[in-house]
């Protein structure tokens, strides 16, 4: 997957001015995070992500669980 480089509001802007998907991953240490972080990683995910789509991805060690829950 293309992370977006930028602040979450700014993905979210983009994702409006493109008229493209906003996705947000939550990402952990648990074996669900890794699992699901390598499918986001993968090569046809990517390709097929590569238009369309603004993604960010949020690590749950560095953001309050209430920003979480309102983001997704």
């Amino acid at each position: 997957m293309l992370w977006f480089g930028g602040s979450i509001p700014a993905a979210i802007a983009a994702a409006k001015q493109r008229g493209a998907v906003f996705v947000v991953v939550v990402s952990g240490e648990d074996e669900q995070s890794t699992e699901m972080a390598a499918r986001w990683e993968d090569e046809k995910v990517t390709e097929a992500a590569s238009d369309g789509f603004v993604a960010i991805k949020i690590d749950t060690k560095r953001f309050d669980p209430i920003l979480i829950l309102f983001l997704t």
